[in-house]
């Protein structure tokens, strides 16, 4: 397990969060909270990248810039499907970028950006 500093940026048409907090990276996988005690894990597999956030809502996206995927936002026990259309998906050199699209009922919902930038500041 390392533990890693990381840079959250989240974008969308609605609003705009970002903060720096210290979180884990073991097996492919990174782990931290944010300021309202939030998980959120991020795990990268070879040609998707699925994201979760559990707390205060519950989300599990998956990230293929090749093919649509689905979400799911779970808000006081209120249950929301999307489609998800990924532009854009990069993950090099320690900085995660995903642009993308939320599409429900053929409409988009949302429009986002996700950038997470991480780097080591503890191996144990």
């Amino acid at each position: 397990m390392k533990k890693i500093l990381i840079n959250f940026e989240m974008d969308s048409l609605e609003s705009s969060v970002k903060f720096s907090t210290v979180g884990e990276y073991k097996n492919q996988q990174i782990e931290f909270q944010d300021n309202e005690l939030n998980i959120h894990k991020v795990l990268f597999k070879e040609e998707i990248i699925e994201y979760y956030k559990t707390g205060s809502m519950d989300m599990k996206f998956v990230f293929n810039q090749n093919k649509p995927t689905k979400g799911i936002y779970n808000i006081d026990n209120n249950l929301f499907e999307f489609d998800i259309l990924t532009s854009i998906l990069d993950n090099t050199n320690n900085k995660l970028v995903v642009k993308y699209d939320l599409i429900q009922n053929n409409e988009i919902v949302n429009r986002s950006t996700l950038i997470i930038k991480y780097s080591i500041t503890q191996e144990e």
